[in-house]
């Protein structure tokens, strides 16, 4: 390499023609679609019921929950996929695929056909995390957790877009129509990644000849074990997630007779903290500082969510992005914390194991969520009736920090000094990058 075209220190195990940063941002603008497509429908639940005449909010709940389960459930095989083949092409077909689903749905009023595209959306949609991750990763190797950061900038976008897109636009339009754009807008994307994002390739005298294959190690029951037990716990963490956003969105509209604009517009305010949070607490907490600050994390937002029914309206949406500020940074912390402990050739595996039990679980929350309102009857009009709903998703919420002393038996994070991580990281958030 000359010296007028410098070698990052954080770019050392790649080639430069792989476009690191311009795969990372379409990496990250990919995260942001992917979550926009989840949260369409969650501020339309009374609107939808009603154009379908549907029996409860259970019922528009289910689909998101279809999606949900089919989502993570299947994360592990496409973990598997990850590991062995283009991870450019896989994310690019997920998201094409979770893109045209949903648009579909705004098409149809069969509600077993929207039932059926959940479904759909959610088998292409299981691509983008195990992908992702391993990816993103794998173009700033020496950097995995600050990589996670700057992509989950892409998740608090995606929070934000999705319910006030599709509030505002239903107001108007219906709700079909916020489906059908926001899902053409995804297609046009996904094609957009496939022809300008880069698969990594090898440097020579690095990791081995240029354009190696990826190696295929096997996960082996130890490591397999103990990712499953880490979920098992974090796991409540992502139902306790899931639950709050759902649980919001029907005490907005029901207990504080919001509109669908209004409500879709607080639920994307309140994650965008998110997009500031996600990269500084990756930054500010690196190597053996991670899991401490992801154990605060999880305790103080399952302390806020619980406020919330004792909250006026006017401190409703503060409430709520403290809480998302906590919930939404976890995700970014629980992620670096274990990618750092693995080997580059399994974290596809390894996040889609997660992903398949703990984010299964977090999938079940607005089906069950939803149907513990509907029991309401005319009480889910009174704030009230929220207070043990919240204080049982606070529960888990910090019940999940148990997960972090398992976490620390996956090994020691990084394998540079902690001095040169932390300058490292210092130099991605100034701009590098």
């Amino acid at each position: 390499m000359s010296a007028q075209s410098p070698v990052l220190p954080y770019e050392s195990a790649v080639d430069r023609g792989d476009r690191p940063a311009l795969t990372v941002g379409l990496i990250t603008l990919l995260h942001a679609f992917t979550h926009a497509l989840q949260m369409l429908l969650v501020p339309l639940y009374l609107m939808v019921k009603d154009s379908l005449h549907l029996p409860g909010v259970k019922s528009v709940a289910l689909v998101v929950a279809a999606y949900y389960v089919t989502y993570f459930g299947l994360s592990y095989f496409a973990g598997v996929l990850s590991d062995r083949f283009d991870r450019k092409i896989l994310l690019a077909v997920g998201l094409i695929g979770n893109s045209a689903a949903i648009l579909a749905m705004g098409l149809t009023h069969h509600y077993g056909v929207i039932l059926a595209l959940g479904v759909v959306a959610g088998l292409f949609g299981t691509i983008f995390h195990p992908a992702a991750n391993a990816l993103a990763t794998a173009h700033y190797p020496r950097n995995p957790g600050m990589t996670i950061g700057i992509v989950g900038i892409g998740a608090g976008v995606g929070f934000f877009f999705g319910p006030r897109y599709a509030g505002w636009r239903a107001a108007d339009a219906g709700w079909e129509r916020p489906l059908i754009e926001v899902g053409a807008a995804g297609v046009i994307t996904g094609v957009i990644f496939w022809l300008v994002a880069r698969e990594v390739r090898r440097r020579h005298g690095i990791d081995g000849p240029a354009a190696e294959p990826r190696v295929h190690r096997p996960l082996g029951a130890v490591t397999r074990n103990r990712v499953l037990a880490a979920a098992a716990l974090l796991g409540w963490r992502d139902f306790a997630s899931q639950a709050a956003t759902t649980l919001a969105a029907i005490f907005l509209l029901k207990a504080q007779n919001r509109t669908e604009a209004e409500t879709g517009l607080i639920l994307g305010v309140m994650m965008l903290s998110s997009i500031v949070i996600n990269p500084i607490v990756v930054w500010f907490s690196p190597r053996r500082r991670r899991l401490p600050v992801l154990v605060a994390s999880l305790v103080t937002g399952g302390a806020i969510i619980a406020l919330l029914p004792h909250a006026g309206p006017g401190a409703t949406l503060l409430v709520l992005m403290a809480f998302q500020t906590c919930s939404l940074s976890s995700f970014a912390l629980g992620d670096a914390a274990m990618l750092e402990r693995i080997d580059p050739d399994l974290r596809g595996r390894v996040i889609g194991l997660f992903l398949s039990l703990a984010g299964t679980l977090g999938a079940t929350a607005p089906w069950f969520m939803s149907g513990w309102t509907d029991r309401m009857g005319d009480g889910a009009n009174s704030p009230a009736s929220y207070v043990v709903p919240f204080a049982v998703v606070g529960a888990m919420m910090a019940f999940s920090a148990l997960s972090a002393p398992l976490i620390a038996r996956f090994g020691r994070p990084a394998t540079s000094p902690a001095s040169r991580q932390d300058a490292e990281d210092r130099a991605m958030m100034a701009g590098e990058m």
